[in-house]
């Protein structure tokens, strides 16, 4: 005769145990209520039949509001979708995908957070009634470890390319550059003597010698440019006051818009106290100037410059255009990356370089109606 079921031990579907099995079962949840790892009981209806403490902090959820209900509580979606045809199944084919094996999957907490965890799910019979129970590991720490070690080794090998790239650009500068400072003075010598003739077969030697002069200087600039590029980035820091730092490079800047019918845009009351390489920022800062006037090219135009605290750590400068706005298909900061015929495409992959070694970051994002705004990230 089945012993009458005591309210709070078991769930309903097992009141027909003997009385012990009824008492297995009670000390089966005394141990798995006791454990370290989050544990949840399952009858084969899949209604949680247990919910220890430790399930509790992981998932966000009391005990009373989870069991008794069905599982799929704590799933996301396509899990939650797809499990009670998975209990069903198992039920029909005896073919345990889950069972007695541990997988990487994803579980919900109460707040809706989705989260990466490690499940592991075994079987248990308590008479006729099957209990099935999962041992669950959050891995997020584990996951987040994996992504860091990733990027560090990412970071090993783009340190190992660059001492490379450096090595060979010593070379090439060496080897390269004297020559094309000899090439620079013959043609400059040419070129003044052909402006001081009169002599027709002698003036028709301006355009060509004006042309290799032009050529000559724009690998130059290649050259020191993929230098300074291949080379690790060493800061003096120092305090910068944004105001003044900022200010400075809008007066020199704002002649060559001014020209153009473009305007600069800058509040000086706004900025604070930073700790960078002045010289280094400036670079950055220039080039991002540059680059919103030859996007504008011919005004009407502005260049808006805007300080920002986003955080209490981090300072942001921002330089918008309202030119035509930045192709989606380029790599912004791809080396050797240009939407423009003459450039070297070296100028936004330095920026990202400098940017980097004073631990912050540079991106871009479009204007709307049209235009461009790159963002410079501080450490405060």
């Amino acid at each position: 005769m089945p012993a009458k079921c005591p309210p709070t031990s078991v769930p309903d579907a097992l009141c027909s145990l003997e009385l012990s099995e009824v008492r297995w079962y009670t000390r089966w949840q005394a141990v798995l209520a006791s454990t370290r790892d989050a544990i949840i009981g399952i009858d084969s209806g899949g209604t949680v039949t247990l919910f220890n403490q430790d399930s509790e902090e992981l998932f966000g959820y009391a005990a009373a509001e989870v069991v008794g209900e069905n599982v799929t509580l704590l799933m996301p979606a396509p899990y939650a979708a797809q499990h009670d045809q998975h209990l069903e199944n198992y039920r029909t084919t005896r073919d345990p995908k889950a069972i007695g094996r541990i997988r990487q999957v994803e579980a919900r907490r109460k707040n809706g957070e989705v989260f990466p965890i490690e499940l592991s799910i075994s079987e248990a019979r308590v008479g006729r009634h099957v209990i099935y129970s999962a041992i669950i590991r959050d891995i997020s720490g584990r996951r987040r470890a994996q992504a860091e070690l990733i990027e560090l080794h990412k970071l090993v090998q783009q340190r190992e390319r660059l001492a490379y790239i450096g090595a060979v650009t010593a070379k090439i500068v060496h080897d390269v550059g004297n020559p094309l400072a000899g090439l620079l003075m013959q043609a400059q010598l040419i070129l003044g003597r052909a402006q001081r003739s009169d002599v027709p077969s002698t003036q028709a030697m301006r355009e060509p010698a004006e042309q290799i002069i032009s050529t000559v200087g724009r690998l130059d600039t290649l050259v020191k440019g993929f230098m300074i590029f291949a080379c690790a980035q060493r800061l003096e820091l120092a305090d910068v006051l944004l105001p003044r730092f900022l200010q400075e490079a809008v007066s020199f800047w704002q002649p060559v818009a001014a020209a153009r019918t473009i305007e600069i845009d800058f509040d000086p009351d706004h900025g604070g106290i930073v700790q960078a390489d002045e010289k280094q920022l400036r670079r950055v800062l220039d080039n991002l100037l540059k680059n919103a006037i030859e996007a504008i090219d011919q005004g009407p135009g502005c260049v808006n410059i805007l300080v920002a605290v986003p955080t209490e750590q981090t300072v942001r400068i921002s330089i918008a255009d309202t030119g035509p706005g930045f192709p989606q298909t380029i790599e912004a900061f791809r080396l050797f990356e240009t939407t423009k015929a003459d450039g070297t495409g070296l100028g936004l992959a330095v920026a990202k370089q400098i940017m980097l070694a004073h631990g912050g970051g540079i991106e871009f994002t479009p204007c709307a109606p049209h235009g461009t705004a790159f963002h410079l990230d501080l450490p405060r």
